[in-house]
C-alpha cells in the first residue's frame, strides 16, 4: 500500500467527456489529457442518448487521439445480460485491437470476460460499480481493475484514507451534474418508468417535483427535493491532488461541444497553474464563465463534507446561470433590477421563482435603461430597467425581492464557437528533433512525435564551410520552432555540429516544411506503435464451459427467508414461532442499533432458527467498525450489499449471501462471486425481468440463487438526508430525527413512497408499489430455485409477517401443514 498520499505521476490527468466527435475535438483542442466516450449501438454505455462513436470509426479516432498525445478510454459501463455477452466479447476484441488505453466497466461479468480475454487491457471501475472502500478495491483488483472512479459522495478526508490503503489509481469527478443516489444503486427510473440507469437509460426522475409528508400532513409542497446542484471543484483541485487523486474527471457526455471546450479549457488552466505555481487563474471570473456555460447552481458536492441544504436547495431543475441582481420593481415586459454583476444587451436573464421553480420567468435582454437613457451595458451596483420582447416574461410571477440570474452571455458563446471553428490547432503535438550538420555532407534531420511517429530527412545540398556565420543550435531552434499554425510544436532539439558548416535559411525553411508534410503523411498511414503484443486469452465459450450447471432431478421444497427491520416484530418470540410454523426457517435482521441486533439475534437463536445479519448497502472508509460488530454476533450468514462488505466477511470466512445491489445479471458475474468460496447464494439484480431471470437460471446453479418475491424495491440510496435538508434548522443537530419521525414522498402521479434511514443515517427511498410473487415462480422452482425471500413491512397489505409467509406458501400450492414435522433447527442455509 502507499505510504504517501501523493500520486506517483508528476501531474493529475484531465479527463474530458466526448459524447460526439465534435465534443472530442473540443476536449482535445482545449487541453484534455484523456477523453472518455462510448460506442454507438446497444445499451453498453451509461449515456446511450449521446451521439457516441460508430464502431467502424474507432480505429481512426483512437489513432488520431494518440497522435495528439491524448488517451482514449472506452465506456462499457452498464450491466450486460447473458445473451449480450457474445457482442461484448466482439467489442472487447475490437477495443484491444484498436489500442484503446482503458475500458470502463460496471458489470463484474464484463470485467471477468475482459480480464480473461485480454489481460493487458487496462480496466477502470466505473462509478456505477459502487466501489467506496479499500476492502472493495482489494476485491476489484483481483478482477483486473487498475483504476477506480470514486463515488461522488466521498469527502476529501475519506479519499485520503483510501489513498493510504490502496495501490489502485483514483479518479474523481471535479465538475458537472451530481446524482442524488449512489451511482449503480439508483433504481428509480427502472422501477417507476421502466428505463434503467444501470443500462444507460436514466430518465432523471430526481429532477422531478415531489411532496414531502409525514404521517399527519404535507411538510414541503411539490418541489424538486432530490435535485442537487452541479459540482464545481475548481477551488479544491490542489486539495484533491494532495489527497491522492490521479485523474480529474469532467462530467458531460450529453452536453454540447461548447460546454466541453469551455470546462476543459478552464480546468486545464487551473491544473497547469497549480502544478507550475505560476500564472494563477482568477477563480471568480472562471467560476462565472463556468456558470454561464451550464449550471444548476454550484457546490463542492460532498468533498467538503455533508451540507444538505446547500447541496439540494429544493428549487433547482435546470440551468440557472450566475447571480445578476435583485428585482426592485416590476413592469409589463420589464423589471427594475439592482445589479450585482455586469449586464449587456442580448444577455439571457432568469427571474428566479423559488417557491414555484416551474414558474420562473426568463428571456433575453432587449434594451437597458439607466437614468432614462438607453445604454448597451451596465455595471454591478447600478440600478437599471431591463426590457424584454413582448410576451417574453409573465409579470405575474415576477415580484420585488426576487433573485435575478444571468443564464448566458452571447459574447462568451461567440468566443467559444469561434475557437471550435478555428482551423488552427490549439493542442499541439510535441516534437523532438535531432539535427546533424557537417561540412561537405547533407544536413540530416530526425523528427519524432510523442506517439512514436518518426521521419528522417536530409537537405538536397551538401553543406559548405561558413565564411562568417557558421550554423548554431540557436539558429536551428529558432527556425524549426516556427511551426505557426501547424499541429506541431518544438519540445526539444539536439544538434550535432562541426562548428564550420553554413546553411542558407531558405534550406532550413524548406526542410521544415518537408518535415511537417512527412509527419502528417506518416501519421495518416502508420499504425499505432505496439507497447505490448495483443495476447487474447480465454474466450467467452471457454469461460462458460469451464463450469457445468447441474440440473436437479426433482425440485425440492423452496426455503423461505424473512427480512425485517423492526426488532419489536419478535419481542416475545410469538411471531417467530408462527413464522416457523408457516414455513420460514431463517430471519434476516436489518436494524438501526447495536442493542437491537444483540437482542434480536438472541431471540432468533432461542427458537432454533437461523440468524442472518444484514450489512448496510454502502460501505465507506472508517465504517468497518459496524461490520466487526456484526461478525462478533457470529451470525449463520451475512447479507452483503457491496463488494467491500463481501471482501470483509470473506476474509473472516463468514458465509455471505450476495444481495441484488451487487447487480448480478449474467452468468459470468454470478460465477465471479460463486468462486469466492464463502458466497452461499446470490440475489440477481433488479434489471432482470422474469424472462431474463428464466434465461439466467438456464446457465447457472439455480440452487445458489435467492429471489425476492415480496417486498418493496429501493428507489434512491442517498448520502443526502431529507430530514436535515428540510426539517432541521441550519447548524442544529438532527437529534436522530430519522428514527422518530417517519417521512414519505408523494410523486406527481400521487404514489406515496416511504423513506427510512440506515445504521449510518443514509436515506433509502422505497417504492410505493411492492414486488409481488412472479408468475414465473413455479417455472423457476422447477429449474432448481430453492430460496425465496420476503422483505416484510406493515405496508405489504398483510396483517402480519407470518401471514406473508403463509400466503406465499399457499400461492405455491403448499400448506403450512407440510412443515409440521420439520424441526425448527432444520438447516436452510447449508
Amino acid at each position: 500500500m502507499n505510504d504517501s498520499s501523493k500520486p506517483e505521476s508528476s501531474k493529475p490527468e484531465l479527463l474530458a467527456p466526448a459524447g460526439s466527435e465534435e465534443a472530442m475535438h473540443a476536449a482535445v483542442e482545449n487541453g484534455a489529457d484523456a477523453v472518455y466516450f462510448g460506442i454507438a449501438g446497444g445499451n453498453f454505455n451509461a449515456r446511450v442518448r449521446a451521439k457516441n462513436i460508430p464502431l467502424e470509426r474507432l480505429g481512426d479516432v483512437v489513432a488520431s487521439l494518440h497522435d495528439r498525445n491524448v488517451r482514449a478510454y472506452l465506456t462499457l459501463n452498464t450491466l450486460a445480460f447473458a445473451d449480450e455477452l457474445p457482442r461484448i466479447e466482439t467489442l472487447l476484441r475490437e477495443f484491444a485491437s484498436c489500442r484503446v488505453d482503458a475500458v470502463l466497466v460496471q458489470d463484474l461479468g464484463v470485467a471477468r470476460l475482459a480480464h480473461h480475454l485480454c489481460p493487458e487491457l487496462p480496466l477502470h471501475a466505473s462509478t456505477q460499480m459502487s466501489l467506496s472502500s479499500a476492502e472493495a478495491f482489494s476485491l476489484a483488483a483481483r478482477y483486473g481493475i487498475r483504476r477506480v472512479v470514486l463515488p461522488r459522495e466521498l469527502s476529501l478526508e475519506q479519499i485520503r484514507r483510501l489513498r493510504k490503503n490502496t495501490d489502485l489509481e483514483l479518479e474523481a469527478f471535479v465538475h458537472g451534474a451530481l446524482c442524488i443516489s449512489f451511482s449503480g444503486q439508483c433504481y428509480t427510473s427502472l422501477v417507476l418508468g421502466g428505463r434503467s440507469a444501470n443500462r444507460g437509460c436514466c430518465a432523471q426522475p430526481c429532477r422531478m417535483a415531489y411532496t414531502l409528508l409525514d404521517d399527519e400532513r404535507e411538510l414541503v409542497a411539490s418541489r424538486p427535493v432530490f435535485s442537487p446542484t452541479d459540482l464545481a471543484a475548481l477551488p479544491l483541485l490542489k486539495k484533491m491532488w494532495d489527497a491522492g487523486i490521479t485523474s480529474f474527471k469532467i462530467e458531460g457526455r450529453l452536453k454540447p461541444p461548447e460546454y466541453v471546450a469551455e470546462t476543459t479549457r478552464i480546468y486545464r488552466s487551473a491544473i497547469d497553474a497549480m502544478i507550475s505555481e505560476t500564472n494563477p487563474i482568477d477563480p471568480e471570473k472562471e467560476m462565472e464563465r463556468l456558470s454561464l456555460t451550464f449550471s444548476r447552481g454550484f457546490s463542492t458536492g460532498w468533498l467538503e463534507g455533508t451540507d444538505p441544504r446547500r447541496l439540494v436547495p429544493g428549487n433547482i431543475v435546470a440551468h440557472r446561470g450566475t447571480p445578476l441582481g435583485t428585482v426592485v420593481e416590476v413592469r409589463r415586459d420589464a423589471a427594475v433590477v439592482r445589479l450585482s454583476a455586469d449586464v449587456r444587451r442580448g444577455d439571457g436573464v432568469l427571474f428566479e421563482n423559488e417557491t414555484e421553480p416551474d414558474r420562473s420567468q426568463g428571456g433575453r435582454v432587449y434594451e437597458i435603461f439607466q437614468r432614462k437613457a438607453s445604454v448597451k451595458e451596465a455595471k454591478a451596483g447600478d440600478k437599471v430597467l431591463l426590457t424584454f420582447g413582448n410576451g417574453t416574461i409573465d409579470a405575474e410571477y415576477v415580484e420585488p425581492g426576487q433573485s435575478v440570474r444571468k443564464t448566458d452571455d452571447p459574447r462568451i458563446e461567440k468566443e467559444v464557437r469561434k475557437s471550435l471553428q478555428s482551423k488552427k490547432p490549439q493542442r499541439k503535438t510535441p516534437l523532438r528533433l535531432t539535427i546533424r550538420g557537417f561540412t561537405g555532407q547533407p544536413l540530416v534531420l530526425e523528427a519524432k512525435t510523442t506517439s512514436g511517429v518518426k521521419v528522417v530527412l536530409q537537405s538536397e545540398e551538401k553543406l559548405e564551410e561558413a565564411r562568417k556565420h557558421p550554423l548554431t543550435t540557436e539558429v536551428l531552434r529558432e527556425q524549426f520552432g516556427r511551426l505557426g499554425e501547424t499541429e506541431f510544436e518544438l519540445e526539444h532539439l539536439d544538434a550535432v555540429l562541426d562548428g564550420k558548416a553554413m546553411v542558407p535559411l531558405s534550406v532550413l525553411g524548406r526542410l521544415r516544411r518537408q518535415m511537417v508534410e512527412s509527419l502528417r503523411d506518416q501519421t495518416e498511414r502508420q499504425p499505432q506503435p505496439l507497447t505490448k503484443p495483443i495476447l487474447f486469452g480465454s474466450s467467452l465459450d471457454e469461460l462458460r464451459n469451464s463450469t457445468s450447471v447441474p440440473i436437479p432431478d426433482k425440485p425440492g421444497m423452496p426455503v423461505v427467508h424473512l427480512l425485517f427491520r423492526d426488532e419489536n416484530l419478535f419481542t416475545n418470540g410469538l411471531t417467530l414461532h408462527r413464522c416457523i410454523e408457516a414455513g420460514c426457517r431463517s430471519f434476516y435482521a436489518e436494524l438501526r442499533s447495536y442493542k437491537e441486533y444483540e437482542k434480536t439475534a438472541a431471540s432468533i437463536r432461542e427458537v432454533g432458527a437461523e440468524f442472518v445479519a444484514v450489512a448496510p448497502r454502502v460501505l465507506e472508509p472508517g465504517e468497518t467498525k459496524f461490520l466487526d460488530f456484526l461478525a462478533g454476533l457470529t451470525p449463520d450468514a451475512v447479507l452483503v450489499r457491496n463488494l467491500g462488505a463481501l471482501a470483509f466477511f470473506s476474509k473472516r470466512n463468514i458465509p455471505c449471501i450476495a444481495d441484488f445491489s451487487l447487480n448480478i445479471v449474467n452468468d459470468l458475474a454470478f460465477r465471479q462471486l460463486e468462486e469466492l468460496g464463502n458466497v452461499l447464494r446470490i440475489t440477481p439484480g433488479f434489471d432482470l425481468d422474469e424472462a431474463g431471470t428464466t434465461a439466467l437460471l438456464e446457465r447457472i446453479s439455480a440452487n445458489r440463487v435467492e429471489k425476492i418475491v415480496l417486498g418493496r424495491p429501493p428507489l434512491f440510496t442517498m448520502e443526502h438526508c431529507l430530514w436535515k435538508a428540510n426539517l432541521v434548522p441550519p447548524g442544529q443537530p438532527c437529534e436522530k430525527m430519522c428514527r422518530i419521525r417517519p417521512l414519505r414522498i408523494r410523486d406527481r402521479y400521487g404514489a406515496v413512497h416511504t423513506v427510512r434511514g440506515d445504521v449510518h443515517c443514509r436515506n433509502i427511498v422505497e417504492s410505493a408499489e411492492p414486488i409481488t410473487v412472479p408468475k414465473s415462480l413455479p417455472v423457476w422452482i422447477g429449474r432448481g430455485l430453492e430460496h425465496l425471500r420476503i422483505e416484510w413491512d406493515s405496508r405489504l397489505g398483510f396483517v402480519s409477517a407470518e401471514a406473508a409467509v403463509s400466503n406465499l406458501r399457499l400461492s405455491l400450492g403448499q400448506s403450512p401443514r407440510d412443515f409440521g414435522g420439520v424441526p425448527p433447527s432444520s438447516p436452510a442455509l447449508f
